[in-house]
């Protein structure tokens, strides 16, 4: 697919030609067409052409922090100059005889503005352009008219090819672009997915990471919370999802990210602690984790509109005894879809807590309790391994269909491999239960039958 851009279209005049990649904050206008329009970001200027990045994101995957980078095309890409044609490009080669003597593709000129600098030089439409003071821009457009509008002169190499290649012509051609009369509006530009490899500079740049940072700490979507943590202040964002969902694992994550020192003020330092959303939100969540410690939701609130989070009330988790005692699990308390080592470290605690209250509370509470409280208590107990017994044999049917089916997706690939197909794009979903995940439920149904059988003692002995 040919790509044509008019170099003779009007846009503001930049700074002068730049040798070395600096960055300055991104103009919110500009910087809301990307997507998820995040209206924050940093102006990345390269030798090869302008950049916006944005949409920063903290995951526990990426906990340094990742954001998405985009090339500025159209008028707010360029610099002052003009060389006065529309290019298409880059276009396969014309003749296979070429191919040794010009390796890079070439850019075909689809016509010369009259007056333009090119036309006046000799550089018609029947020329096409091979390189720019001697670099081919690796095929790359955009790269070759931010260089382009950037010079006041340039020598074009240029290839004229008639009688589909079998004869042609090349020139050098040393041309004075024409310099823009007045600036224009400097957001008229469109944002495409950008080669980051001209960008390694800035992406290993901690000072641009902090600018990026400040500039999203900066907008009310994304204003630091103020969180109490056991008389710790912490302060906390919520993130925003990965705008181009191909990329991420899993494709809808949403992180909450707490930070030791508000962002807003200190942006040069790392997250302390960040727990991804469960499927079904926040207000979904009853427990979440914050560096090593567990604490229970009171209240939390999102701004329905922005998603900004808007209140955050968090108190130090603990167990809740009866249910565990029923054979409830701990999976509802973390939303639906949550990591399946978030579950076990989970229900790791809830069985701790279980054997600290059979060991300090339940030898106090059979010796002081009537015939009707022992018998509840042996009854929820006994239904709670019944209970508990049902989940683990779930959770290991599902493991067993799980595995087969990635049997199954394994020799399927093998196939199509055999066959020369591509093999089919399956992604399984992240795992939400595990061996390990069963081991503790039947530890736990190990706990209960402990403090049945002490319930039952205690019963036999109100009984006689």
């Amino acid at each position: 697919m040919l790509i044509a851009v008019f170099l003779s279209a009007l846009l503001q005049t930049p700074p002068a030609p730049a040798t070395a990649i600096t960055h300055r904050p991104a103009l919110p206008a500009l910087a809301a067409k990307a997507p998820g329009k995040p209206e924050y970001g940093i102006h990345i200027t390269t030798p090869v052409g302008q950049f916006i990045l944005t949409n920063l994101r903290f995951t526990p995957q990426n906990p340094r922090g990742m954001a998405n980078a985009y090339g500025v095309t159209g008028p707010a890409g360029m610099g002052p100059y003009r060389l006065g044609v529309q290019l298409g490009g880059p276009l396969k080669y014309v003749n296979q005889d070429l191919k040794g003597i010009y390796p890079g593709r070439w850019f075909k000129i689809e016509k010369a503005v009259k007056g333009g600098a090119a036309l006046e030089a000799g550089l018609d439409e029947d020329w096409s352009i091979i390189s720019v003071d001697g670099q081919d821009f690796g095929g790359n457009l955009n790269a070759l008219i931010a260089y382009m509008t950037t010079r006041p002169a340039i020598e074009v190499l240029a290839l004229k090819a008639k009688g589909w290649g079998m004869t042609y012509k090349q020139k050098t051609f040393k041309i004075q672009l024409r310099k823009l009369d007045a600036p224009v509006d400097p957001t008229d530009g469109v944002l495409i997915p950008g080669d980051t490899e001209a960008l390694r500079p800035i992406l290993q740049d901690i000072k641009a990471w902090s600018v990026l940072l400040a500039q999203r700490s900066a907008l009310p979507r994304f204003t630091p919370l103020a969180v109490d943590l056991s008389g710790r202040r912490m302060w906390a964002v919520r993130g925003t999802r990965n705008p181009h969902p191909d990329q991420g694992v899993p494709p809808d994550l949403i992180t909450l990210e707490f930070w030791g020192e508000d962002p807003a003020v200190k942006p040069d330092q790392d997250p302390a602690a960040l727990w991804p959303e469960p499927e079904d939100g926040l207000r979904s969540t009853r427990a979440l984790r914050v560096e090593d410690r567990w604490y229970r939701i009171q209240e939390v609130a999102v701004d329905a509109a922005s998603g900004r989070l808007l209140k955050l009330a968090l108190q130090p988790w603990a167990a809740d005894v009866p249910a565990l005692l029923g054979g409830g699990t701990l999976a509802r308390d973390l939303g639906r879809g949550a990591a399946a080592a978030h579950r076990e470290a989970l229900e790791q605690l809830g069985n701790e807590a279980l054997v600290e209250w059979k060991t300090r509370t339940l030898p106090g509470l059979l010796a002081t309790q009537g015939l009707g409280p022992v018998e509840d208590l042996v009854i929820r107990a006994e239904k709670g391994l019944l209970t508990l017994d049902l989940e683990v044999k779930g959770i290991r049917t599902r493991l067993d269909a799980a595995a087969r089916a990635e049997t199954e997706r394994k020799a399927q690939a093998e196939l199509a491999a055999k066959d020369g197909k591509a093999a089919p794009l399956v992604q399984a979903a992240p795992a939400t239960e595990s061996e390990r995940l069963a081991d503790l439920l039947e530890q736990r149904k190990a706990i209960l039958m402990a403090i049945l059988g002490s319930a039952k003692q205690a019963l036999s002995n109100l009984r006689r």
